[in-house]
């Protein structure tokens, strides 16, 4: 396997990690039921997405990495409940951007649909929090 790649999916994985464990602390703070299962499906998707990066990384001939980006750290950094929700969002952001930046350089057919399906994945739980942020629901 490319070490390029291995690198770029690990550290997708790390992050993908770091975001569920953001979203299960976020969840507990959350006072809105409807925040509160919109966040539950978030953190199951940044775990579906770790395992299946994980995954390609196996089945391209890696190693893949079980650890946790730092993005816990600089979310719990901020004071706030609200800006720790838009901060998350900034997050989910960067991911798409990494993803957009990789594509046209990653060859295998499967790891490209699946990294479209994750970056549109990323685009609807950052619209759904959006929402629920003008919606008022802390």
């Amino acid at each position: 396997m490319d070490t390029q790649l291995e690198s770029f999916l690990n550290m997708m994985s790390e992050a993908e990690r770091a975001g569920g464990r953001v979203l299960h602390e976020l969840t507990d703070q959350a006072q809105s039921l409807e925040l509160r299962e919109l966040l539950r499906k978030a953190a199951h998707d940044e775990g579906y997405y770790a395992g299946e990066l994980a995954a390609h990384v196996r089945r391209l001939g890696g190693a893949a990495s079980n650890k946790t980006g730092d993005f816990v750290e600089k979310v719990r950094a901020v004071d706030d409940f609200k800006g720790k929700l838009e901060f998350l969002n900034r997050g989910q952001r960067w991911v798409i951007r990494k993803i957009e930046e990789s594509l046209p350089s990653i060859a295998d057919k499967q790891l490209q649909a699946f990294l479209r399906v994750m970056a549109k994945g990323h685009h609807i739980n950052i619209g759904a929090l959006e929402d629920a942020l003008k919606e008022g629901l802390l």
